[in-house]
């Protein structure tokens, strides 16, 4: 009779044990739900979220900005994926020059961006320039010929070789351009158009040039320099001349 009441309170002892659950399994069961936490938490990316005050200050909202609809109203989504639209004129200072400054997709952080970075995302592209002298020199392409032409922004017309006008079968008539060299013989310039103008990946169609040999006009020019870009070029090409950098940034009309 004791023996099996002794067996009987064994069993009970054992799966009392066997349902109490250890304190490693109580971590283990924590750890589980707190990755179950962090992937929710991951899903949802707050980071996109703001939270707004009212002009008041009574109120707040966690919100994310969509769209600038116009400056009177933005589009805002908030966590729980609703979509409707705000007024900044209901919002505190803070808030309303957030929005202000706001603008969709920022790809820069322009107070670490470096001036490259910042034009190639407005459409610009580099070209390298190389120098002799105070002169700085870039290579294009003109109706098939490639050479170099020389920055000469202080000129308001751009100069092309007449040797090289020549070669590519440009029709002259008579220029604008009364010029003396430096042995003070007084020439005129003719004038003629290119058919296309390349820098790197900009082309200018019909551009007028004033024809001079080059090599009277400038000292030291390099071999195979066929012209000078002057401002009027310059515009075509929406240049920004970079010389600490030794580069020359151009873009595209639209």
């Amino acid at each position: 009779m004791q023996t099996s009441l002794f067996r009987s309170l064994a069993v009970l002892l054992l799966l009392a044990w066997m349902a109490t659950p250890t304190p490693a399994a109580d971590k283990e069961e924590d750890a589980t739900e707190e990755k179950k936490g962090e992937a929710t938490e991951e899903k949802s990316d707050p980071a996109e979220f703001r939270t707004f005050t009212s002009t008041r200050g009574d109120k707040t909202l966690k919100l994310k900005v969509v769209a600038r609809i116009d400056d009177e109203t933005y589009k805002v989504e908030n966590p729980e994926g609703k979509v409707f639209n705000i007024r900044p004129a209901n919002l505190s200072r803070s808030d309303q020059r957030f929005l202000d400054f706001w603008e969709p997709d920022a790809i820069l952080n322009l107070k670490t961006a470096k001036l490259p970075e910042v034009l190639d995302q407005m459409g610009y592209s580099a070209l390298d320039l190389t120098v002799a002298g105070n002169t700085f020199f870039v290579n294009v392409t003109v109706d098939g010929k490639s050479g170099k032409f020389l920055l000469d922004p202080g000129r308001g017309w751009s100069t092309f070789d007449p040797a090289a006008a020549k070669e590519i079968g440009m029709n002259l008539g008579e220029g604008r351009i009364n010029f003396t060299d430096n042995t003070g013989k007084t020439s005129r310039s003719k004038r003629g158009t290119v058919k296309e103008f390349k820098a790197g990946q900009v082309t200018i169609t019909a551009h007028e040039f004033e024809v001079i040999e080059v090599a009277k006009m400038f000292r030291a020019v390099p071999a195979n320099t066929i012209g000078a870009i002057g401002g009027d070029l310059l515009k075509r090409l929406n240049a920004m001349i970079d010389y600490s950098g030794n580069r020359l940034f151009v873009k595209k009309d639209k």
